[in-house]
């Protein structure tokens, strides 16, 4: 399955393409517990993680690098996840109107290689998170992911799951 939205991977400052991303959840997974727990603490700020469940979605490099190199995490620049988000319940058909979506930028080994930002999934215009002193952000969270390339548990858990059902093809 695709998901179809602008005609390149960047058309400008503030838009993301999403042509041929991949939908790699073949099941909406739950967002992490304890990342939920995160953004119950402030239910007035808006949270991409409050009751979600979610399908992710990845762009050709980063199925093709995953494809030729399964126990790595060194992501090529421009691999791209989605994760299109359904707040209400794991049955709810219509997405949120925001996703999350994270770009490999540079290659330092860093979680600051990433750039995370909110998507407005209708026409692909980025939205920049926006955290209060104090609080925690995607990159702080991110960053306990390091031994997966900064991936959380839950996309790699469904990117594994996807590269088996390809193989047996």
């Amino acid at each position: 399955m695709l998901l179809v939205g602008c005609v390149s991977l960047h058309t400008g400052a503030d838009k993301v393409s999403t042509n041929g991303m991949v939908k790699i959840t073949k099941n909406r997974i739950p967002m992490d517990a304890k990342v939920m727990a995160l953004c119950f603490y402030h239910p007035e700020l808006y949270s991409p993680h409050t009751m979600a469940w979610s399908d992710v979605f990845a762009n050709a490099k980063v199925i093709d690098y995953r494809s030729e190199n399964p126990k790595e995490f060194a992501y090529p620049i421009g691999s791209m996840f989605i994760k299109k988000k359904y707040s209400k319940s794991k049955k709810q058909e219509k997405p949120d109107e925001i996703g999350t979506v994270m770009v490999k930028k540079t290659n330092t080994g860093k979680v600051s290689d990433w750039e995370f930002n909110f998507l407005r999934l209708n026409d692909g215009k980025l939205l920049k998170p926006k955290t209060p002193l104090g609080q925690h952000s995607c990159i702080k969270c991110h960053q306990a992911y390091k031994s997966r390339g900064y991936i959380s548990r839950e996309s790699e858990f469904a990117m594994q799951d996807f590269l088996s059902s390809e193989s047996t093809k």
